[in-house]
């Protein structure tokens, strides 16, 4: 029996209010004791010194894409994920169901993979995100033809263990009030989430965004909810009623960041009336991995940014994912018997630290850096990543989609 024992740091665990100097001690790849020098009843454990450090449940990021070699779009896996402190990963829909299983093997299923993969598949029977969108390009994403139900439900079945929900780019075919991609994706989701795109795509219409947040059930996901240009504000500044509804109904804020998918005007004016980020995830990808976004600690330092508290922050990383993907059971809590997923951080307090939507700068008061975590009972350390405090701009201009024809 391989025992592994957090010692002595400050273990914050928002979804049991737990914030204190406490062990936490990992046995065979189980939580087995969170508390004061409980590493103590464990003499022959591997013991990794946390003094001064902050031990969480482990980080999720609820939107990454980590399908390497499907199309030219994705990260590596444990790049985004044990490397950079972050033991779970969700894909956001990089590939459809044709190619699913296929990625399954080469990425998830792959001995190589130490990350804990999850993922959202698109309803279509071929989509790959590409840095071309090719889908789009030759308007497979919006052909009713890409459109298989059976084929949909059986895939959704047999990966059912690691697939959280559908991912819908929500083109219409002609009835700009109407997706028939979003409508498949509900009829087959089974209570999964859907995870809708806030957005335009090159090529292809998709409906407009007060139609399709009337068209979202408690649950769904907004990915890239904060982003400039959205449509979820009006020419004052004021959230439209589609987006108030959605949110009271209960529909999802994801930050989803991307290289243009969030702004800190937006992300103000939203928060200042009350609609805050549930999720705070990345949109990693080739685009955006060495800069605007970074990594997942990048993003949380933006939030304290904004003037968020330590515990909320924490929480946008981690009860809070594993609420909106249905596994509250298994992630999101330093609860006993529990998969030993864990994030062990830095909360750096020398700053500040100035942080880059991609667009306008704003300066942190504390910074999230990451020194390991535990995936599976098994300790990683953390590389060094770089952030925008460390090495200022390093991206190129992006097109927005407010560009695109």
């Amino acid at each position: 029996m391989t025992t592994l024992v957090l010692s002595n740091g400050r273990v914050i665990d928002p979804l049991t209010h737990l914030d204190t100097v406490s062990d936490v001690v990992v046995r065979d790849g189980k939580i087995a004791a969170v508390g004061p020098a409980a590493g103590d009843q464990y003499p022959e454990a591997d013991v990794v010194d946390c003094t001064g450090l902050v031990i969480t449940p482990g980080f999720i990021d609820l939107h990454v894409h980590v399908m390497k070699g499907l199309g030219d779009f994705c990260v590596e896996a444990d790049e985004v994920g044990i490397d950079m402190g972050v033991p779970v990963v969700v894909d956001g829909g990089t590939s459809g169901v044709a190619t699913f299983d296929i990625s399954r093997r080469a990425v998830i299923d792959h001995p190589d993979t130490k990350t804990k993969v999850l993922a959202f598949i698109d309803p279509n029977q071929l989509y790959l995100a590409t840095k071309d969108f090719i889908c789009h390009k030759l308007h497979i994403a919006n052909d009713l033809k890409n459109l298989d139900v059976d084929s949909l439900l059986e895939s959704l079945e047999r990966n059912k263990d690691i697939v959280v929900g559908l991912k819908v780019r929500a083109c219409h075919v002609g009835d700009p009030e109407h997706s028939p991609f979003l409508e498949q994706a509900q009829m087959a989701s089974a209570g999964k989430p859907i995870m809708v795109h806030l957005g335009r795509f090159p090529h292809t219409p998709v409906i407009p965004t007060p139609t399709l947040l009337k068209q979202l059930r408690s649950g769904d996901i907004i990915t890239h909810a904060f982003r400039g240009g959205g449509g979820m504000l009006d020419s004052a500044g004021k959230a439209i009623p589609e987006f108030r509804d959605a949110v009271d109904r209960g529909v999802v804020l994801d930050v989803g960041h991307s290289g243009t998918d969030f702004r800190f005007r937006e992300a103000r004016r939203l928060i200042e009336q009350g609609y805050v980020p549930d999720t705070v995830s990345t949109d990693l990808n080739i685009f955006n991995i060495g800069g605007p976004v970074f990594s997942m600690v990048e993003n949380m330092t933006k939030m304290f940014a904004l003037g968020f508290e330590v515990g909320d922050v924490i929480a946008m990383a981690t009860s809070n994912v594993a609420r909106a993907i249905g596994k509250m059971d298994e992630l999101g809590s330093l609860g006993l018997g529990r998969s030993a997923e864990i994030s062990v951080v830095r909360l750096r307090t020398d700053g500040p630290f100035p942080v880059s939507d991609g667009h306008e700068t704003m300066e942190a008061p504390m910074a999230v850096e990451p020194v390991g975590c535990v995936r599976g009972g098994t300790w990683y350390a953390a590389k060094e990543l770089p952030t925008f405090a460390k090495v200022g701009k390093t991206w190129g201009p992006s097109v927005d989609d407010s560009e695109w024809p």
